[in-house]
Protein backbone atom coordinates (compact mmCIF):
# COMPACT_ATOMS: atom_id res chain seq x y z
CA UNK A 1 0.00 0.00 0.00
CA UNK A 2 2.91 2.24 0.71
CA UNK A 3 4.46 1.83 -2.95
CA UNK A 4 0.83 3.15 -4.49
CA UNK A 5 0.25 6.45 -2.05
CA UNK A 6 3.59 8.04 -4.40
CA UNK A 7 2.48 6.76 -7.73
CA UNK A 8 -1.21 8.12 -6.36
CA UNK A 9 0.10 11.25 -5.42
CA UNK A 10 2.22 11.85 -8.58
CA UNK A 11 -1.40 10.74 -10.94
CA UNK A 12 -3.15 13.38 -8.63
CA UNK A 13 0.05 16.22 -9.07
CA UNK A 14 0.24 15.67 -13.06
CA UNK A 15 -3.54 16.08 -13.19
CA UNK A 16 -3.87 18.95 -11.12
CA UNK A 17 -1.30 20.47 -14.22
CA UNK A 18 -3.98 20.28 -16.59
CA UNK A 19 -7.31 21.26 -14.92
CA UNK A 20 -8.72 24.34 -16.45
CA UNK A 21 -10.02 27.33 -14.63
CA UNK A 22 -13.64 25.93 -14.35
CA UNK A 23 -12.92 22.73 -13.42
CA UNK A 24 -10.86 24.00 -10.49
CA UNK A 25 -13.70 26.50 -9.71
CA UNK A 26 -16.40 23.83 -10.12
CA UNK A 27 -14.51 21.62 -7.84
CA UNK A 28 -13.98 24.20 -4.88
CA UNK A 29 -17.85 25.12 -4.89
CA UNK A 30 -18.77 21.63 -5.08
CA UNK A 31 -16.77 21.02 -2.15
CA UNK A 32 -17.86 24.18 -0.12
CA UNK A 33 -21.51 23.15 -0.76
CA UNK A 34 -20.48 18.98 0.35
CA UNK A 35 -18.40 20.88 3.92
CA UNK A 36 -21.15 23.63 4.05
CA UNK A 37 -24.13 20.74 4.57
CA UNK A 38 -21.92 18.58 6.88
CA UNK A 39 -21.47 21.53 9.29
CA UNK A 40 -24.92 22.23 9.36
CA UNK A 41 -26.10 18.72 10.05
CA UNK A 42 -22.83 19.06 13.06
CA UNK A 43 -23.89 22.53 14.17
CA UNK A 44 -27.85 21.20 14.53
CA UNK A 45 -28.06 20.17 17.55
CA UNK A 46 -26.74 23.47 19.16
CA UNK A 47 -29.13 24.79 17.00
CA UNK A 48 -26.81 26.60 14.94
CA UNK A 49 -26.03 27.03 11.13
CA UNK A 50 -22.90 27.45 9.76
CA UNK A 51 -23.77 31.63 9.09
CA UNK A 52 -25.17 31.69 12.42
CA UNK A 53 -22.02 29.77 14.17
CA UNK A 54 -19.52 32.47 12.19
CA UNK A 55 -21.02 35.17 13.79
CA UNK A 56 -21.00 34.04 16.83
CA UNK A 57 -17.83 32.84 16.91
CA UNK A 58 -16.65 36.36 15.74
CA UNK A 59 -18.30 37.40 19.04
CA UNK A 60 -17.34 35.26 21.11
CA UNK A 61 -13.63 35.83 20.26
CA UNK A 62 -13.94 39.78 20.15
CA UNK A 63 -12.46 41.50 23.28
CA UNK A 64 -15.52 41.21 26.28
CA UNK A 65 -17.32 39.10 24.02
CA UNK A 66 -18.52 42.44 22.41
CA UNK A 67 -18.61 43.51 18.61
CA UNK A 68 -20.64 45.91 16.35
CA UNK A 69 -22.64 44.89 13.69
CA UNK A 70 -20.68 47.43 11.22
CA UNK A 71 -17.23 45.11 11.94
CA UNK A 72 -19.33 41.76 11.48
CA UNK A 73 -20.49 43.30 8.22
CA UNK A 74 -16.74 44.16 7.02
CA UNK A 75 -15.13 40.55 8.76
CA UNK A 76 -17.54 38.07 7.23
CA UNK A 77 -17.96 40.31 3.92
CA UNK A 78 -21.81 40.18 3.87
CA UNK A 79 -24.54 42.94 4.16
CA UNK A 80 -25.89 44.29 7.16
CA UNK A 81 -29.47 42.80 6.13
CA UNK A 82 -27.75 39.18 6.68
CA UNK A 83 -26.30 40.18 9.54
CA UNK A 84 -29.13 41.37 11.34
CA UNK A 85 -31.03 38.33 10.34
CA UNK A 86 -28.31 36.09 11.35
CA UNK A 87 -27.98 37.92 14.85
CA UNK A 88 -32.21 38.11 15.37
CA UNK A 89 -31.83 34.45 15.52
CA UNK A 90 -28.92 34.00 17.43
CA UNK A 91 -30.89 36.78 20.00
CA UNK A 92 -33.77 34.94 19.52
CA UNK A 93 -32.24 31.68 21.31
CA UNK A 94 -30.59 33.87 24.13
CA UNK A 95 -27.20 33.33 22.34
CA UNK A 96 -26.34 37.04 22.07
CA UNK A 97 -28.15 40.42 22.93
CA UNK A 98 -27.64 43.49 20.69
CA UNK A 99 -27.79 47.19 22.75
CA UNK A 100 -26.37 50.66 21.28
CA UNK A 101 -23.05 52.17 21.80
CA UNK A 102 -23.49 54.10 24.45
CA UNK A 103 -20.17 55.96 22.71
CA UNK A 104 -21.89 56.03 19.20
CA UNK A 105 -25.52 55.77 19.68
CA UNK A 106 -25.59 54.75 15.39
CA UNK A 107 -23.86 51.78 16.54
CA UNK A 108 -25.17 48.85 17.23
CA UNK A 109 -23.09 46.12 19.65
CA UNK A 110 -23.65 42.38 20.21
CA UNK A 111 -22.72 40.97 23.14
CA UNK A 112 -22.14 37.27 23.56
CA UNK A 113 -23.97 35.67 26.07
CA UNK A 114 -22.97 32.71 29.15
CA UNK A 115 -25.31 30.20 27.43
CA UNK A 116 -23.45 31.75 23.70
CA UNK A 117 -20.55 31.10 25.03
CA UNK A 118 -20.87 28.07 26.37
CA UNK A 119 -22.50 27.17 22.75
CA UNK A 120 -19.50 28.53 20.61
CA UNK A 121 -16.97 26.58 22.57
CA UNK A 122 -19.23 22.97 22.49
CA UNK A 123 -19.92 23.71 19.05
CA UNK A 124 -16.15 24.86 18.00
CA UNK A 125 -15.35 21.42 19.15
CA UNK A 126 -17.31 19.19 16.72
CA UNK A 127 -16.97 21.88 13.73
CA UNK A 128 -12.73 21.56 14.39
CA UNK A 129 -13.72 17.37 13.84
CA UNK A 130 -15.65 17.80 10.48
CA UNK A 131 -12.63 17.59 8.51
CA UNK A 132 -10.95 14.02 7.99
CA UNK A 133 -8.08 14.60 6.20
CA UNK A 134 -4.80 14.92 7.09
CA UNK A 135 -3.32 17.48 8.90
CA UNK A 136 -0.73 18.26 6.41
CA UNK A 137 -3.38 18.20 3.82
CA UNK A 138 -5.84 20.88 5.41
CA UNK A 139 -1.86 22.78 5.58
CA UNK A 140 -1.03 22.73 2.35
CA UNK A 141 -4.69 23.14 1.05
CA UNK A 142 -5.02 26.69 2.76
CA UNK A 143 -2.20 27.87 2.17
CA UNK A 144 -3.26 27.14 -1.76
CA UNK A 145 -6.93 28.48 -1.55
CA UNK A 146 -5.68 31.71 0.32
CA UNK A 147 -2.79 31.96 -2.84
CA UNK A 148 -5.54 31.64 -5.26
CA UNK A 149 -8.11 34.33 -3.01
CA UNK A 150 -5.54 36.53 -2.72
CA UNK A 151 -5.02 36.21 -7.43
CA UNK A 152 -8.06 36.48 -7.67
CA UNK A 153 -8.54 39.53 -5.67
CA UNK A 154 -5.93 40.94 -6.99
CA UNK A 155 -6.91 40.31 -10.93
CA UNK A 156 -10.85 41.59 -9.84
CA UNK A 157 -9.06 44.69 -8.74
CA UNK A 158 -6.73 45.45 -11.31
CA UNK A 159 -10.23 45.27 -13.85
CA UNK A 160 -12.26 47.16 -11.62
CA UNK A 161 -14.68 44.42 -11.21
CA UNK A 162 -14.21 43.64 -7.52
CA UNK A 163 -17.45 42.56 -6.10
CA UNK A 164 -19.35 44.40 -3.17
CA UNK A 165 -20.11 42.48 -0.07
CA UNK A 166 -23.52 42.13 -1.30
CA UNK A 167 -22.59 40.84 -4.81
CA UNK A 168 -19.51 38.82 -3.33
CA UNK A 169 -22.32 37.05 -0.88
CA UNK A 170 -24.20 36.41 -4.02
CA UNK A 171 -21.86 34.90 -5.87
CA UNK A 172 -20.99 32.89 -2.51
CA UNK A 173 -24.12 31.36 -3.30
CA UNK A 174 -23.80 29.05 0.18
CA UNK A 175 -27.21 28.14 0.14
CA UNK A 176 -28.29 29.45 3.14
CA UNK A 177 -31.31 32.15 3.52
CA UNK A 178 -31.06 34.88 5.61
CA UNK A 179 -32.94 33.32 8.38
CA UNK A 180 -31.00 30.49 9.25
Amino acid sequence: MTATKPAATEQSCSEAKEVSGTALIAAVLQTQKLIVRKLDATLSPFKLSFPRYEVLSLVEAAPNGVMSTALLCRTLDRHPTTITSLIDGLERTGLVTRSTNPVDRRETLVTITDRGRAAAVSAARVVDDVSAVDPEVLRRLSIDLHTLLVATSHTQARQGTAPSAHTAESVRGNGHDDQR
